[in-house]
């Protein structure tokens, strides 16, 4: 209960500043239709065949899920790191909260409007391109459940950084650029080369976007859903208990201002 109060908190200051409300809506409209209008020159002078409603449709989604696991801004790294910075975390080091859980909700709540429109970029991504059936809708849950706790470690890891380096912004840069090719945020997965494709479909990234936003094109439940699942599943649960023990081990070293 407490974390849903933080939350509700960091979304209500939020409405304070009612012209970045605006903003952040302009931004994704703006965003939304320079997609739509760049895939739809893409078809007409590439080769390959691909589906102006269907890329449109993946996009949306795509964006959608980013925002709602935070897997495209660091929402919570970027708390930590800033809160690491100025001493803040030694606020909510003392406290009986959970630290991680308290940053999280403290993120989640500053970034609620991202949220809501993340909802609406999935909603109309349905209706561009509708799920077949119960499969795409079931595999698309499933995608997005995993890819949430991929993209919560990877958040943790990068906070982590801000731990161990002075200033680890350059370093969060590099990752969040490798991180925007290889997830399919900018690119789907499927158009990057044969070798290269096989190869990232091995790694964490893709489950953290290209997963849930490729659900609903699945045609059947065959071997290469299944992959897909069980190699975003090891991920998901190797990453979490990695970061875990290192962000554990990692707040006995540090020594926060004020303690």
């Amino acid at each position: 209960m407490v974390y849903w109060d933080i939350v509700r908190f960091s979304f209500l200051r939020f409405f304070a500043y009612p012209y970045e409300i605006l903003a952040k809506t302009a931004e994704r409209v703006i965003e939304v239709i320079f997609l739509i209008m760049f895939w739809s020159l893409y078809s007409k002078s590439s080769n390959q065949a691909v589906s102006v409603p269907q890329i449109s449709a993946y996009f949306l989604i795509a964006m959608g899920v980013a925002d709602l696991t935070m897997s495209r801004w660091g929402a919570l790294s970027n708390l930590i790191g800033n809160m690491v910075k100025s001493g803040q975390i030694s606020n909510y080091m003392i406290k009986p909260v959970n630290l991680v859980w308290a940053l999280y909700a403290i993120s989640l709540g500053r970034n609620g409007l991202r949220v809501m429109l993340a909802i609406i970029n999935i909603l109309l991504g349905l209706i561009i391109f509708p799920p077949q059936g119960i499969l795409q809708i079931g595999m698309f849950v499933v995608m997005l459940i995993l890819s949430w706790f991929i993209s919560f470690a990877y958040n943790l890891f990068e906070g982590i950084l801000f731990l161990h380096f002075t200033d680890a912004v350059g370093i969060r840069n590099s990752i969040q650029n490798f991180i925007r090719v290889f997830t399919g945020a900018m690119v789907p997965i499927y158009l990057f080369p044969s070798p290269l494709k096989e190869i990232v479909l091995y790694l964490p990234f893709p489950a953290m976007i290209y997963g849930p936003a490729s659900a609903f094109s699945i045609q059947t439940f065959d071997y290469s859903v299944i992959r897909q699942i069980l190699i975003a599943l090891f991920w998901a649960v190797f990453l979490n208990i990695a970061m875990r023990k290192w962000w554990h081990y990692s707040m006995k070293k540090y020594e926060a201002v004020g303690i």
